[in-house]
């Protein structure tokens, strides 16, 4: 809903509908909608189908009863959905390269539902205080950091730092810091001919079998022959 308001029911439930919300319609469920009689809306929408959406309906958590998302982007942004690159990409044709541009547009579309669709959270709460910490540790990678230290700093207690982190990133804490530094080991292995051990020294790691050990772990070869392969 780009503007103006209006309601959709499913499933025996109603939901008020106003601009920068989105409604998920499951595919073979009755439904109805309608817009509000003083202010009618104005909406962009689209029908599909594919494999991927049970996926997409768990991430977007839209499935489980009629209830809009609201999305948290100004009226006049709510374009940048980019609902609209899909139907362009339509209206030049259905052939094989419109039909992937449009699929890659919805799915844009939908990614950036999920992204705009997270409540800001309060400046207070443990989830931005984590979110802080980590943007800390994305600056901070080099040095060694302790699981316990960076709880007390987002005032929570280490389960729920280490769920929330987890929940934020997809990994642990101490699995983010090793990926963050076999990230800039990767740059300097690919950029520089600086000796592996050196590579492993400068980020953060003074035992180099430690070093290959944590290397190899994450992208699955040693830094050596990372080096020596095509790119």
């Amino acid at each position: 809903c780009l503007k103006g308001e209006g309601w959709v029911r499913s499933a025996g439930e109603t939901g008020v509908v106003g601009a920068g919300d989105l409604v998920w319609l499951p595919a073979d469920e009755p439904h109805s909608y309608g817009c509000d009689g003083k202010s009618p809306w104005t909406i962009l929408w689209a029908h599909f189908s594919g494999t991927e959406i049970p996926s997409w309906e768990a991430l977007l958590g839209l499935r489980a009863k009629v209830r809009p998302m609201k999305l948290s982007l100004p009226d006049d942004r709510l374009e940048e959905l980019a609902l609209d690159r899909v139907y362009a990409a339509l209206e030049k044709g259905f052939s094989l390269r419109h039909l992937v541009a449009a699929s890659a547009a919805l799915r844009h579309s939908l990614s950036s539902a999920d992204q705009l669709g997270r409540d800001t959270p309060d400046p207070r709460s443990a989830e931005e205080r984590v979110a802080r910490s980590i943007e800390s540790l994305k600056a901070d990678w080099q040095r060694p950091h302790r699981l316990k230290e960076l709880a007390i700093a987002a005032r929570v207690s280490v389960a729920h730092y280490s769920a929330i982190f987890r929940r934020q990133t997809g990994f642990s804490p101490i699995d983010f810091i090793i990926r963050q530094r076999v990230r800039h080991a990767c740059r300097l292995l690919d950029t520089t001919l600086v000796p592996v051990a050196e590579v492993g020294r400068r980020t953060g790691y003074d035992d180099p079998y430690y070093f290959t050990r944590c290397f190899r772990r994450v992208m699955g070869f040693s830094p050596r022959k990372y080096r020596q392969g095509a790119k």
